[in-house]
Parts: C-alpha cells; sequence; structure tokens
C-alpha cells in the first residue's frame, strides 16, 4: 500500500523525529565540546602535571653515615669505597641463568642465592637488587672486563661502614646490618621507605650504631630523572641534585689507644675490663675479649661463621663488660666493711681466724686453709679474710649491706647508650620474696645466707661495669655516674657533677687504707700487681669467686688443683683497683672468665692496663670539642 507523501499527519510525524534526533545529535556534540574545553583549557595544567608527573620521578640520594670518633677523635666508626655488583632484574632475562653466569666471578651460596631470589621476587623489575659487595679490586675490574657476557648487571662505586680498629670496639661501636622487614615496617620508618630499599642501605644493628641511628643515619638527598613508561630510569637531570646531608658525628670518652692497649692484655682470655675517669665518669676502655670483627657484619656474615660465634663457650657476642654477671667475690669485701662501720662495728674490731667459722651446722672456710691469725678490719682487707667477713655477718642485717651496696652503684643500671646492660643482683630480704613469689616456703631470708652474702658469693652479682663504678666511689666518696657519649653533631653533653655519698670520710679512708695495703705491704694479696714505676701508687683488690660449691667430701679426699679442673669450673678472677692512690683519678675493674684467682690471673692484668693509663694519663689532654672537629682541626683529631 502506497503512503501519501502529502499526508499531513505523516509529515507532522517525521518532522518531529528529525526534531528530537537532531536536537540529541546536538546534545551530544555539545557534550563532546563541553569535555574537549575541559581537558584542553580549563584543566590544562592539571593534566600537563601529570603528563610531566609520568615523564618525570625523583631518584633518592642516599646519605654518609655519622662519623663515630674516640676521645681525641682518632675514628672507630666511618665510611670507605664500597665496589659492588647490582642486578636490573628487568634487563637480566631469565634470573637463574643470571645469578648462574655472575656466580663464575663472585661467590654466591646457597643461603644468599635463596635470599636473592626472595629480594628479586618483591622488587620492583627495573628497581636494581645488591648482588654483592666489598669487592676487591681484580674481582671488580674482572666483573667490568666480563660485563658483556653478563646480562643485568650493574658493577657500581658506593660507600660502606668501616670499623679500622675491628674488634678492640666492636662492643662499643656496635655494627650496621642490612635493612629487614620489621624494619621497613616500623612507625619510625615510615616516611623513609624509599631510603631504606635502597640497594644495600644499611642500618645499625648494636651499639651505638643502633641507639643513635636516626642521628647517624643523615638527611637523604634527590635527583629528577626521566623515566620511561614502565617506570625504568633513561636520564638523569643533574641540575635538579638536592645534595644528602651526612649523619651527625658521635664523639665518645673512649681513649682508643687505651682500649688497644686492654685488648692486648686480655687477648686469649675470656675477660672484659673497665677503665673510668673518676672525676668525669668517662669510660675510658670498654674491653671484651674475645670479640667478633664489626666489619664482617657489614658485608654479610656467614651462616657457619655465625654459628660458631653463637656455640663459642667464651662468648664472643657477649658485651662482657655490660651484659656479664659474676659473683664479685672478694672484691665485695669493702662494701660488707663499710656496712659494719655504719652498723657501730669499729675499725679496731679483731678476730682470730684458724682457716674456719663455725655457723648453724657447719663449718664456712676461709681460702687459707691454715688461717690468717688475729686481724683488724684494715688488715681483713689486705689479707682478704674470709672468717673475719663471716664474723661481721652475724652482727649486720643484709638489708644493710644491700643499701651500702646500691650506694656504690651495684644493682643498677647506667644511661650509656649501649643496649644490653645487665643490673646484677644485690639480695635483700625484699628480693628474695619477689624471686620465691610462687613459692612462700622459700621466702624467709635465713641468716646464714648474710655470710654468703657478706664475701660477695650467694645470690649477689655484678657486672665489670658496675664494679668500676664501685672502685671510682669508694676512690672519690662521690656518686661517680660513668657515660660514654661526650657529643653528637654540635651537642656536647655536659660533665656530670657527681654528689658527695652520705657515709664519712673516716669509713671510707679504712677501706682505701685496705686496698692500699692489698698492693703495696707484705702480705697483701697483690703485691705482685704494684706499678714498677715507685712513684705511682695501685690501691686494690683481689677477688676469686667460685662457680660451683665445694662439697664436704671433695674436702675430706682433697682438692684438686684448680688449673688441673676443666676451664669450666674453674674460679672466675677478678681484681678492682684505682690510681693514684693520694689524689684518685682512674678506676678500673678486670673479670677473667675462670682464671683460678684475683690474684693470680686478674691483678697482673689490671696492673697492664693501668700503667698505659698512667702513663698516657689522658686526663691531662685536650680531648676533642664538637668545633675542633666541624673545623676539621687535624692538630686534635688523628685519623
Amino acid at each position: 500500500m502506497r503512503v501519501n507523501s502529502n499526508d499531513p499527519e505523516k509529515k507532522e510525524a517525521v518532522s518531529r523525529r528529525a526534531a528530537l534526533l537532531g536536537g540529541g545529535f546536538s546534545l551530544l556534540l555539545a557534550g563532546v565540546g563541553a569535555r574537549l574545553f575541559q581537558l584542553q583549557i580549563a584543566d590544562y595544567e592539571k593534566y600537563q602535571r601529570l603528563a610531566q608527573e609520568n615523564q618525570f620521578n625523583t631518584r633518592i640520594i642516599a646519605p654518609l653515615r655519622g662519623e663515630i670518633v674516640d676521645r681525641f677523635g682518632r675514628t672507630l666508626a666511618s665510611n670507605r669505597q664500597n665496589f659492588r655488583l647490582l642486578l636490573m632484574p628487568d634487563e637480566a632475562g631469565d634470573i637463574e641463568e643470571a645469578l648462574g653466569k655472575i656466580g663464575r666471578f663472585v661467590d654466591i651460596s646457597d643461603d644468599k642465592h635463596a635470599r636473592l631470589l626472595r629480594e628479586i621476587s618483591r622488587t620492583r623489575g627495573f628497581a636494581p637488587v645488591e648482588i654483592v659487595n666489598n669487592l676487591d679490586w681484580d674481582d671488580f675490574s674482572r666483573i667490568n672486563y666480563e660485563l658483556p657476557h653478563l646480562p643485568g648487571a650493574h658493577p657500581e662505586v658506593s660507600e660502606t661502614r668501616n670499623y679500622p680498629l675491628g674488634n678492640a670496639t666492636a662492643f662499643v661501636v656496635g655494627y650496621v646490618g642490612a635493612v629487614t622487614d620489621r624494619d621497613l615496617q616500623s612507625p619510625e620508618n615510615e616516611k623513609q621507605q624509599i631510603l631504606l630499599r635502597q640497594p644495600g642501605f644499611k642500618v645499625g644493628r648494636d651499639g651505638l650504631e643502633r641507639t643513635y641511628e636516626r642521628e647517624l643515619r643523615g638527611v637523604a638527598g634527590a635527583m629528577d630523572v626521566r623515566v620511561n613508561a614502565h617506570g625504568r630510569v633513561i636520564e638523569e637531570i643533574k641540575d635538579t641534585i638536592r645534595p644528602p646531608a651526612q649523619g651527625e658525628t658521635l664523639g665518645l670518652t673512649i681513649d682508643a689507644d687505651l682500649q688497644l692497649a686492654a685488648m692486648k692484655a686480655l687477648e686469649g682470655e675470656s675477660a672484659s675490663a673497665v677503665v673510668i675517669d673518676i672525676e668525669t665518669g668517662d669510660v675510658l676502655v670498654l674491653a671484651s675479649t674475645p670479640a667478633f670483627d664489626p666489619n664482617i657484619f657489614t658485608k654479610g656474615i656467614p651462616t657457619d661463621l655465625w654459628r660458631e660465634l653463637n656455640s663459642s663457650p667464651y662468648k664472643p657476642l657477649l658485651n662482657k663488660p655490660l651484659g656479664g654477671i659474676y659473683p664479685p667475690g672478694s672484691t665485695f669485701k669493702m662494701i660488707t666493711a663499710i656496712s659494719a662501720m655504719r652498723a657501730g662495728v669499729k675499725p679496731s674490731f679483731r678476730v682470730r681466724c684458724n682457716g674456719k667459722f663455725w655457723y648453724g651446722n657447719r663449718f664456712f672456710h676461709c681460702w687459707k686453709r691454715g688461717g690468717h691469725g688475729s686481724v683488724d678490719m684494715k688488715n681483713s682487707l689486705k689479707h682478704s679474710c674470709d672468717t673475719y667477713f663471716y664474723t661481721l655477718a652475724t652482727q649486720l642485717d643484709v638489708d644493710l649491706i644491700a643499701d651500702t651496696a646500691r650506694k656504690f652503684g651495684l644493682d643498677q643500671t647506667f644511661e650509656l647508650g649501649i643496649p644490653g646492660q645487665h643490673s646484677g643482683v644485690v639480695p635483700d630480704r625484699d628480693w628474695k620474696r619477689r624471686y620465691y613469689a610462687g613459692s612462700p616456703e622459700n621466702q624467709t631470708w635465713f641468716p646464714g645466707e648474710t655470710l654468703s652474702v657478706a664475701i660477695g658469693q650467694g645470690s649477689v652479682s655484678a657486672t665489670p661495669l658496675q664494679l668500676a663504678v664501685m672502685a671510682a666511689r669508694i676512690a672519690s666518696g662521690k656518686e661517680v655516674r660513668p657515660r660514654i657519649v661526650r657529643f653528637r653533631g654540635d651537642l656536647e653533653s655536659p660533665t656530670p657533677q657527681a654528689q658527695p655519698i652520705d657515709l664519712s670520710d673516716e669509713q671510707l679512708d679504712v677501706v682505701r687504707e685496705g686496698m692500699y695495703a692489698v698492693v703495696n705491704e707484705p702480705g697483701g694479696t697483690a703485691t705482685r700487681s704494684a706499678f714498677d714505676n715507685r712513684e705511682w701508687k695501685l690501691a686494690g683488690k683481689t677477688g676469686t669467686s667460685q662457680v660451683y660449691r665445694i662439697t664436704n667430701e671433695e674436702r675430706a679426699r682433697g682438692l684438686t688443683k684448680p688449673e688441673d679442673l676443666p676451664w669450666a669450673r674453674r674460679d672466675h678472677a677478678l681484681f678492682v683497683c684505682f690510681a693514684p692512690f693520694e689524689s684518685p683519678r682512674y678506676a678500673c675493674s678486670v673479670v677473667v672468665e675462670h682464671g683460678i684467682g684475683g690474684a693470680r690471673m686478674a691483678g697482673p692484668k689490671a696492673k697492664e692496663i693501668m700503667t698505659a693509663v698512667m702513663t698516657k694519663d689522658p686526663a691531662k689532654l685536650k680531648p676533642l670539642s664538637p668545633g675542633a672537629l666541624a673545623q676539621g682541626d687535624e692538630t686534635t683529631r688523628r685519623g
């Protein structure tokens, strides 16, 4: 059927449809135009910025770590040139094959191979991964020569941590190690994720390196770089460099020369030594043997070496001056003597020693089988007579002894900035109640326990640092507080002013005279430790602490010679001292684990260390100041 083109109704319908279609098309064109206007004109700057940001990126420049120096500016921790090899995963192709080719020129252990694969798997393909560091020049040159055959390999010269004195200062400065997932997840590192993810970046893992990580780390720099669509750097924009700021310098109280002398004196022993400047509290020596080389940790310590260090009976990973705890033995007798005088016992009080003391239902034995005869307080220290102090113990309350011990630095820790410090134990009634909280029947303090405490045995224990502090406080009569950090950056720590201990000079003079007699009078237990230079006078006290209790059966059949015992069953050897006697300036403690006797082993080593101290007399030398370091004053600073 044919439609009539002249039909008015049909014409009206067609016109209406055409109008709607045209209107819709016009609206569409208007929308597109508006959108083009927004993109090209209204939002021009926004999209131009986004385009620029897609083309340019910012590369982090890792800062140099701050140096650590001794009191005279000698370097204890610094940075040195590091030849290393990086791998760009996106250039390497087959990762396993690439690592295999690199492994022909550098050692990649199975453990390290697995670790590298884990790191590569969590790293963006264009981000480099450190394969090996601290290459020697020959290996570095060989890799550069073979570079065309090593896909993805990028040799590079960077900086790494260096410890010039090696194991001598390991327990003071600590060491640095690789960044872990725990470091990345730490809230304090939330804003430094990019820096911490830089290949080969290290953070403090122990010692002052760990405590002062924020100050030593420095501030990262930056540089704009041109990147491709995948985010890989294709050009560095040199004129946009914002240089990094090196970390702050840490200036210590340690004297590197004396530290080396102490390490030499203790060589071959499981031992420790501490030397303190009595007037300032400056720790001049903090030595522990055997020790580890912190430079090994910057490279990545081999698994077998790590196991060896952990399993050694000589505990080379233990910071013995701060974390080693030992019965103080007879070095504690000065505390007992002072406690007795506080309780009203006169220094002239005498006791006859026949080699043993009956108390309760058994004998307490003096170290000298035949006894010391009649001795007063001074001579009881000179001869280290156990019977005298057993007798004093029957007249003393253990709480008074504990209170005296705490006045002289025992049973406490000090703010040094080095982790792992132990407080030791000074037992009293409250301590025993806490210790046996779950066993009420064992909470009663028995008088016989006080006899053991009086000679530094039983539950009493101390660290070598505490024993050095004790000697310094006895010598000065003041609450000497040790410190190790003198300054950081431009901030110098003020010398602490020690307050007098609330004891009379007469009481302190008795134990000082006793310590003098130990070293300088005939019959003293440490006369072999007197200075060869007779113008110097050393006052000291020997100590021998048992590591196991001798039974009556063993005494009856005869004691085995100490040197014939297994090393782990020999007594510890201790010695505390100060010098010069007339005007005390330096205090020292030495502990030799299983060294058999204080007079035999610890005293002579203390003599050697204190001779080095008195010869140099560092108190007469001007220590480095932050200002001198900042100006590069080479007259006061030695590299």
